[in-house]
C-alpha cells in the first residue's frame, strides 16, 4: 500500500508541475502576466515589462523580496565577472556616444529625474512610472518599454504606447550604438541585469537564461552576419567573440540606418540648444546611375526635343514583318490544335507534417519570428527576428499588428537636443 501512496503522490506532483508549465502556443510575457497579475492582457503585460525595465536600470535589490544582491542596476556602479562597470556616463550626456544622424553627440537622457521616477515606482510611492512628458528620459523610457515587450513576446507589445515621434522604419542596432564602442562587460552586465529583473519578477531560472543566452548570442558578439539586411551586432571591440557560424565583418565596415544596402540616403541634422532641430536630406544613386543637383533639375537651354521620320523603306519592312508574324502565329495553332491530348499529371501533395504546415511553421524577420525587435513605428524589433527560436519559449506578434498603428500614439514635444529617430522595436 505505500508504494501506491507513494506512486499517487509522484503523480500528482507531476500533474501540478505540468499544470504550472508554460503552453507552446503562450509567450514568456504572456505568461508571467497571468501568473503574477492574474490575467494576461495589455494592462497586465505593460505592467510587468514597466517593473522588469524600471527595476533593471535603477537597481533596487533591496527593495524588492526576490531581487538579487547583484540587482544594483545599469544606470549605477556594478560588477560583472570581478570587473566594475559603470554604464550611466552612455546615458547623461557626458560622453559623445548617441548617433545623431551619424555623428556622435553627447544628449542627457536622464534628465527626467534620472533613478528618482524609476525608484518612486517601485518602492510603491507611485503607481505609475511618473516621468516628465516633455524630457529626453521619458521618451527613452517609453521607447524601452515598448521595445523590452516586444523582445519578451508580449501579445499586446504592438498597442503599448509610444511617443508617436518615429519616422522612417526602424534605425539598425548596429548603427544606433555605433558611437558607444562597447565591449562584452559592458553587454554582458546591461543584459545580466535585465536577466536578474526577470527573475524577481517571477521568472524561472530557466526561462531567464534562456533570455540571457539569446540577447547574448544576438548582440554581444561582432560580426554577425545581417538578417533581411538588420545588423544586430552592437559589440565592436576586438574582445568580443565573432558571430557563428559564419561572420560577416564586411557588412559593419559602412553601417547605414536601416543595415545594410541603405547607403542610398543619408540625413544630416543640426541642433543647436533651445532651437527646434532641422534636416537636410541628400540622396546618392545606387552606383551605374545618373544623379541630378537640385539646381539642374529643369531642361537646359541646349536640350531640344528630338523627331525623326520613318523612310518609305522602313514602312515596307514593318509592314513585311508583320504579316510573316501573323503567319507564324497561324501555323503554331494549327499545329498544336493536331496534337494528341497526353494524359493530364496530378501534382502530389506535401503531406502535412512538413516544414510548411502549421505544425511546423516557416520563421522569418517580421512574420512568425517571436523575437521581435528593440521597437518602433514598426516592430522590432528591428532589434528582434530572424534567429533560431526556442520552441514554445517566445510568441511574436503578427506581422500586420507590428506594422499597424493599433495603438494610441502618448504625444510629447520633442526636445531641442534629441534625434529625429531612435531605434524603436518593431525588431530584437
Amino acid at each position: 500500500m505505500l508504494w501506491k501512496r507513494l506512486t499517487a503522490i509522484f503523480l500528482l506532483a507531476a500533474g501540478q508541475t505540468a499544470f504550472a508549465q508554460r503552453s507552446d502556443d503562450e509567450s514568456i510575457c504572456d505568461y508571467y502576466a497571468a501568473k503574477r497579475y492574474g490575467e494576461s492582457n495589455i494592462t497586465t503585460q505593460l505592467l510587468l515589462v514597466q517593473s522588469i525595465v524600471t527595476l533593471a536600470y535603477a537597481g533596487g535589490h533591496d527593495l524588492l523580496p526576490d531581487a538579487d544582491n547583484g540587482t544594483t542596476g545599469i544606470f549605477n556602479e556594478g560588477l560583472y565577472k570581478g570587473v566594475d562597470v559603470y554604464l550611466r556616463p552612455w546615458f547623461d550626456g557626458s560622453k559623445a556616444t548617441t548617433n545623431l544622424n551619424n555623428q556622435p553627440v553627447g544628449i542627457d537622457w536622464l534628465d527626467g529625474g534620472a533613478t528618482g521616477p524609476l525608484l518612486s515606482f517601485l518602492n510603491g510611492s507611485t503607481s505609475t512610472v511618473d516621468i516628465d512628458k516633455s524630457t529626453n528620459q521619458y521618451r527613452l523610457f517609453t521607447h524601452w518599454f515598448t521595445a523590452f515587450g516586444f523582445v519578451y513576446g508580449c501579445s499586446s507589445a504592438p498597442k503599448f504606447p509610444r511617443t508617436g515621434e518615429s519616422r522612417g522604419g526602424p534605425l539598425s542596432p548596429a548603427y544606433v550604438h555605433k558611437f558607444m564602442n562597447l565591449n562584452q562587460t559592458h553587454i554582458g552586465y546591461f543584459i545580466e541585469q535585465l536577466t536578474l529583473a526577470s527573475m524577481a519578477y517571477g521568472f524561472s531560472y530557466e526561462d531567464a537564461q534562456t533570455l540571457s543566452t539569446f540577447m547574448n548570442a544576438r548582440y554581444n558578439v561582432r560580426c554577425a552576419p545581417a538578417i533581411n539586411g538588420q545588423l544586430f551586432s552592437i559589440c565592436f571591440a576586438d574582445e568580443c567573440p565573432l558571430a557563428q557560424p559564419k561572420p560577416d565583418c564586411d557588412a559593419y565596415k559602412e553601417i547605414g540606418p536601416s543595415g545594410t544596402g541603405n547607403g542610398s540616403q543619408s540625413t544630416a541634422t543640426t541642433a543647436g540648444p533651445g532651437s527646434a532641430t532641422s534636416s537636410a536630406t541628400t540622396t546618392s544613386n545606387s552606383p551605374g546611375s545618373t544623379t541630378t543637383a537640385a539646381g539642374d533639375a529643369g531642361p537646359s537651354q541646349d536640350s531640344k526635343p528630338s523627331t525623326a521620320a520613318l523612310s518609305g523603306g522602313a514602312i515596307a519592312g514593318i509592314a513585311i514583318g508583320g504579316a510573316a508574324v501573323l503567319l507564324l502565329a497561324v501555323g503554331l495553332l494549327l499545329y498544336f490544335r493536331r496534337r494528341s491530348a497526353k494524359p493530364q499529371l496530378v501534382p502530389v501533395p506535401v503531406p502535412s507534417n512538413g516544414y510548411g504546415s502549421p505544425a511546423h511553421p516557416t520563421y522569418s524577420y517580421y512574420s512568425s519570428n517571436p523575437h521581435m525587435s528593440m521597437a518602433s513605428s514598426v516592430p522590432p524589433e528591428t532589434y528582434m527576428g530572424g534567429h533560431n527560436t526556442v520552441p514554445g519559449f517566445w510568441a511574436q506578434p503578427k506581422p500586420q499588428e507590428m506594422s499597424q498603428g493599433g495603438h494610441e500614439p502618448m504625444a510629447a514635444p520633442r526636445p531641442a537636443t534629441m534625434s529625429p529617430q531612435i531605434a524603436e522595436m518593431e525588431s530584437p
